[in-house]
């Protein structure tokens, strides 16, 4: 399969090629591919039904997305690309449940379940793939170090703490769910990962360091 390259320009949208419908109609495109990727899935779904559902020409589609991962991709920067404020609750255990209640709300929702779907087809097709990490964890990795930067402010956690395991930490955990089981993600779940998994982990660094130290001293 082409890896056909998809320039998301900090993921503002980009311009499209010949294209002279306006923001309604791309907008309505984008929703169209949405739905039909909630409705079918990736593999099912075609470009001609996506004009169809839009009420779009053929011609226009084509034109503009030459493929559909390109297709797929502007729909998910379109729907996804924002990103929201990092939560300030005071605390690092409220920020983080903050975080983790965004989460689940997503996961459970319509669009958690198509990109929950458009993850397997972004494994066949690293262009794709590079547009679902801008949109799931780089545009979003400045909550991650706010909510760091923060914690380690008011002396909760280490400063070394790393962003990096929120993400590789909460989102893994919170995948593995949606993929293998049929559990809730529920307020206790947000709370089990928060409080047994990811705030030990990212205090375990001040442990680690004040370990080293007394070695050191010895």
């Amino acid at each position: 399969m082409v890896d056909t390259e998809i320039d998301l320009r900090g993921l503002g949208l980009p311009e499209p090629r010949g294209s002279r419908r306006g923001p309604e109609r791309r907008e309505a495109i984008c929703d169209a591919v949405f739905e039909l990727l909630g409705e079918v899935g990736y593999d099912r779904m075609t470009m001609d039904a996506v004009a169809t559902r839009a009420r779009a020409s053929k011609a226009t589609i084509y034109r503009t997305w030459p493929d559909k991962p390109g297709l797929v991709a502007e729909a998910l920067v379109n729907r996804l690309g924002a990103t929201p404020d990092a939560p300030d609750t005071g605390s690092l255990r409220g920020d983080l449940m903050a975080l983790m209640s965004r989460a689940c709300e997503f996961i459970n929702s319509p669009d958690g379940e198509v990109i929950t779907g458009v993850l397997t087809a972004a494994a066949r097709n690293p262009a794709l793939g590079r547009t679902v990490h801008e949109c799931t964890y780089e545009s979003k990795h400045c909550i991650n170090e706010t909510i760091i930067r923060n914690a380690a402010a008011r002396g909760e956690i280490s400063p070394d703490a790393d962003p990096e395991l929120l993400h590789e930490v909460m989102y893994a955990l919170i995948l593995t769910r949606k993929l293998t089981s049929d559990e809730p993600f529920d307020e206790e779940y947000s709370k089990h990962v928060v409080d047994d998994v990811v705030i030990p982990l990212l205090r375990s660094r001040c442990c680690d360091e004040g370990a080293a130290a007394g070695d050191h001293r010895g």
